[in-house]
C-alpha cells in the first residue's frame, strides 16, 4: 500500500467514525467531504498538539509527523498560547449536517482559522456555491487564503465580520467563535431561506449551539447541544454573557427555546427565555 493509499484509507475510516459519533443523520455529502479533504494540508507539518478527550485542557504531542494522527475525532491546537484550535470534527459534522447545506448555497463563515472547515464547506456547496470566510487573526487569515487558493468558490477576508459592510446575501451563516447575540449585519445578510448556527456562550466560554432558520418574519431557534468556544470579538457583551450563563444552568432550559426577536420584549411579555441588550428569546415558537 502506498502512502497516499494509506492516507485515503485513514480518511475514509475517520469520516465513517464521524458519521457515527456526530451523528451525521441527514446528508451523506458531509461524510464524503470529511473523507476527501486532507486535514494535514490545513494544519501544517507535525508533530501536532492534540487535546485529550478525557482530560480537559490536557495536550499531548503526536508521536510522529505521520498525518494519520490527524484522522481521529480530536481537537488539534493551532495556537496553544492563544487557545485557538482546529475544532472537533464530529461537532462540525453535526453542525453542517443540521444546516442542510446544499450544492449552490452561499455561506458566510466567521472564524475560518487555517481553512480546514472552510474546505469542507466548499466541498458541500460545490462549484455553483460560494463561501465567504472571515478570520480576525491576520496571520491565520493569510494561512487560510493560501491553503484554500485551489478553491475557486472561496474568498477569505482578514478582519472582523461583525463590522463588515456590504456582506453578500447568504443562505447559511456559521460562526466558529462564541457570541452573546447575533450581529445585525449577519441578520441582514441572511437570505429568505437562510439558516445559521452560532455558539452562544456565557462568561466562562461555555453555552450552547444555537440553530436558527428564517420562517417568514420569524426566526425560530433550537439548541444542537452544549459547547465551549473561543470568544468572537465584536459579538460579545458582558451583561448578555452573564445572562446566558444563568439561563443555560436552569433545568430543561435548552429544550424551551422559541424564537429570536430583535429589539426589546413588549411591555408585559412573560414568555421570555432570555433578554439581551437589543434582542430577546421567547420560550415558544408560536406567535
Amino acid at each position: 500500500m502506498t502512502v497516499e493509499e494509506s492516507l485515503k484509507e485513514a480518511r475514509c475510516w475517520y469520516a465513517e467514525d464521524i458519521r457515527a459519533v456526530a451523528p451525521v443523520a441527514h446528508n451523506d455529502k458531509v461524510v464524503e467531504a470529511f473523507a476527501t479533504v486532507p486535514r494535514e494540508h490545513y494544519l501544517g507539518a507535525g508533530p501536532w498538539l492534540i487535546h485529550s478527550r478525557l482530560s480537559f485542557l490536557a495536550l499531548h504531542k503526536s508521536r510522529s509527523s505521520d498525518p494519520r494522527h490527524l484522522y481521529h475525532d480530536v481537537l488539534v491546537s493551532i495556537d496553544a498560547a492563544s487557545g485557538i484550535n482546529n475544532g472537533l470534527p464530529s461537532l462540525w459534522a453535526l453542525v453542517y449536517d443540521n444546516l442542510d447545506i446544499k450544492s449552490g448555497d452561499r455561506v458566510l463563515q466567521v472564524g475560518a482559522g487555517t481553512g480546514y472547515y472552510t474546505a469542507i464547506l466548499a466541498e458541500l456547496v460545490g462549484a455553483q456555491g460560494h463561501i465567504v470566510g472571515y478570520e480576525i487573526e491576520a496571520k491565520l487569515a493569510a494561512r487560510a487564503a493560501s491553503n484554500l487558493k485551489h478553491y475557486a468558490n472561496v474568498e477569505i477576508f482578514s478582519g472582523d465580520a461583525t463590522r463588515a459592510d456590504g456582506l453578500p446575501q447568504c443562505d447559511v451563516v456559521v460562526a466558529c467563535a462564541g457570541v452573546t447575540h447575533i450581529p445585525g449585519n449577519w441578520l441582514t445578510a441572511l437570505s429568505d431561506k437562510g439558516r445559521m448556527v452560532l455558539p452562544v456562550t456565557g462568561v466562562d466560554g461555555w453555552g450552547f449551539l444555537m440553530q436558527a432558520a428564517r420562517d417568514g418574519d420569524r426566526l425560530p431557534v433550537k439548541s444542537l447541544g452544549p459547547c465551549g468556544f473561543y470568544p468572537c470579538r465584536g459579538a460579545r457583551l458582558d451583561q448578555e454573557a452573564a445572562a446566558i450563563s444563568a439561563a443555560v444552568k436552569r433545568p430543561g432550559s435548552l429544550a424551551a427555546l422559541g424564537c429570536y426577536h430583535v429589539g426589546p420584549p413588549p411591555d408585559g411579555e412573560d414568555d421570555i427565555w432570555l433578554t439581551g441588550s437589543d434582542y430577546w428569546i421567547s420560550r415558544r415558537q408560536e406567535d
